[in-house]
């Protein structure tokens, strides 16, 4: 979709052809979510390998993973769609590199690695656990919303009606 931009009284504003950047998400007249999973997927994969060739140790590493890779992906769950075959193949990708650089046995239990360590696990947080565990939070803050908003319009039809009464309404008929 295209305009002829925007006239303003001190100048005019054209449209915007390549999108800009809004909190870290692709921005145009619709949100391109392909790209903007393609980029954080990059970006997400770029902080694992950081993290896999530094000189920490494993507990670290994982902690570091935790911390700087994995909110890349989480930041942008519940605004884009993130099919569930995709997060898995991040998933994949992650236990492949902890492979390479030597964090992560081949023949490892996968589910091990992502029980949290005071239950004998690694405590690697998953991405798809991670995306999930983010729009469920979304959609229950959503709703907790909707809850409260209707719970006010009840208490103002409530108020409305207790000024149509005789006697206590007489207060706000004075006023």
């Amino acid at each position: 979709m295209h305009t002829n931009g925007v006239a303003l009284p001190d100048g005019h504003i054209a449209d915007i052809e390549q999108g800009y950047k809004y909190l870290g998400v692709l921005q145009s007249y619709d949100t391109n979510d392909a790209e903007v999973r393609e980029k954080a997927g990059i970006e997400y994969k770029k902080r694992v390998r950081q993290v896999l060739r530094s000189h920490l140790n494993g507990r670290n590493k994982i902690a570091a993973i935790n911390t700087y890779a994995i909110p890349v992906i989480r930041y942008s769950a519940g605004i884009i769609t993130w099919p569930t075959e995709e997060v898995k193949q991040l998933d994949i990708k992650t236990r492949k590199l902890m492979t390479l650089h030597g964090g992560f046995h081949p023949k490892s239990s996968t589910c091990r690695l992502y029980v949290c360590r005071k239950e004998g696990g690694r405590g690697l947080q998953s991405v798809h656990g991670s995306i999930r565990d983010k729009e469920a939070k979304l959609k229950s803050y959503c709703q907790e919303r909707l809850c409260l908003w209707h719970w006010k319009e009840v208490q103002v039809v409530e108020s409305e009606y207790w000024r149509t009464k005789k006697l206590h309404g007489e207060y706000h008929r004075q006023i």
